[in-house]
């Protein structure tokens, strides 16, 4: 399942805004699924900073992509820019 950048922070059933809860305020319906996508999402493009740290540029090109295939976000779209150039000048540079 992947969250488009506009739906994000809304209930898919109702459309009510997220709220951080595993329940939707308005209708009821169960956004555990959701929440657990949005931490993953989040978790991912955390370890790919990391890897940047450590310059293991393609394993953050690779968690950076991950990342924005579950959740799409500008800032995570802009990491993945910067992580596919690292990579790619790192493998350029040898």
């Amino acid at each position: 399942m992947r969250i488009s950048m506009d739906s994000a922070l809304r209930c898919p059933v109702c459309r009510a805004g997220f709220r951080g809860t595993t329940r939707c305020s308005r209708c009821g319906a169960d956004l555990t699924r959701l929440m657990t996508l949005l931490v993953t999402a989040r978790h991912y493009r955390n370890k790919a900073r990391k890897a940047i740290c450590l310059r293991k540029f393609e394993e953050a090109r690779a968690l950076s992509t991950s990342a924005q295939k579950i959740h799409a976000t500008q800032a995570g779209k802009r990491l993945c820019l910067l992580t596919s150039w690292l990579a790619y000048r790192q493998r350029a540079l040898g």
